[in-house]
């Protein structure tokens, strides 16, 4: 009875990745591969080229929670990720081309979010081995945006970072404090331009 359990729930978990569309089963296979053989960096970079469905699934294996008719484009790089477990995105997201996600601590993305291409995200700072590392210690904070959000392209979020609902971010701003609900910001650092009425 115990062997029937394991065998039978083991091939119902693993009957999803087989009768998989022919694209993602030959993009999820390159990516094992390559993380195997040659290591989490190389196989996270592969996720730089491959089609939108394939980098959803990859996601979610790999610990990622995505949520529905979320739209995640290519060219995305994910940096101190063995597993994605720290990236959630909401329900109908849009995640543009060429974004950074550096998920040493949690990145966590609402509902109905629109993230322009090339943005950035930074959750931890570290000297290393700069002397500067003793008067700034190494650190870790997540990064929440909240539902109903627009960043424009090319802006940089840091750590710690709370972006609450509604608020539009302008393009190319940096973002390095909270982010007021119903506000719209920009500049480097950012400042308020105005309240948007709320909806």
């Amino acid at each position: 009875m115990l062997l029937k359990r394991i065998f039978f729930g083991g091939w119902r978990r693993l009957r999803k990745y087989i009768f998989l569309p022919i694209n993602i089963s030959f993009c999820l296979f390159i990516f094992l591969f390559r993380e195997l053989f040659f290591g989490s960096e190389n196989s996270n970079n592969y996720l730089k080229i491959i089609s939108q469905s394939s980098i959803i699934f990859i996601l979610k294996i790999k610990g990622a929670t995505i949520g529905k008719n979320s739209v995640i484009q290519s060219g995305i790089t994910l940096h101190n990720a063995k597993n994605f477990s720290n990236l959630k995105i909401g329900n109908n997201c849009h995640i543009g081309k060429n974004c950074f996600f550096d998920l040493r601590e949690e990145v966590l993305i609402g509902n109905n979010v629109v993230i322009g291409m090339q943005n950035t995200f930074i959750t931890h700072l570290d000297m290393t081995n700069s002397s500067l590392s003793y008067y700034y210690p190494a650190k870790k904070l997540p990064i929440i945006i909240n539902d109903n959000v627009y960043i424009g392209a090319n802006c940089t979020i840091l750590m710690g970072v709370i972006i609450e609902d509604s608020a539009f971010i302008a393009s190319n701003a940096l973002i390095n404090k909270n982010v007021k609900s119903f506000t719209i910001v920009g500049g480097i650092p950012a400042k308020e331009i105005k309240k948007i009425n709320g909806i």
